[in-house]
């Protein structure tokens, strides 16, 4: 099992598919990382941002697609492309 819970390690997963069988995603983690805002702090101003168009949705409530999803979908290819099984 590998917790992958910020950008590098959702990049560079070909170097863990050949050591586990099994990723974990910390999407929180992840969109705190990747879209540079504290889940803490969020509350005040992601209904801005969403009434705005600056975001579809509450990127901790549904997972940003473009971004985080993104980054998951990457990870999770290179991870796979690099396993034995």
């Amino acid at each position: 099992l590998t917790l992958v819970a910020d950008q590098i390690a959702s990049l560079k997963d070909e170097d863990g598919g050949s050591l586990c069988n099994f990723f974990s995603y910390g999407t929180n983690d992840l969109t705190q990382m990747t879209l540079g805002i504290s889940r803490d702090d969020a509350g005040a101003f992601i209904p801005e941002y969403i009434a705005s168009g600056i975001c579809e949705a509450d990127p901790f409530v549904t997972i940003d697609t473009e971004g985080v999803g993104f980054l998951v979908r990457k990870s999770a290819a290179a991870g796979r492309s690099a396993s034995t099984d």
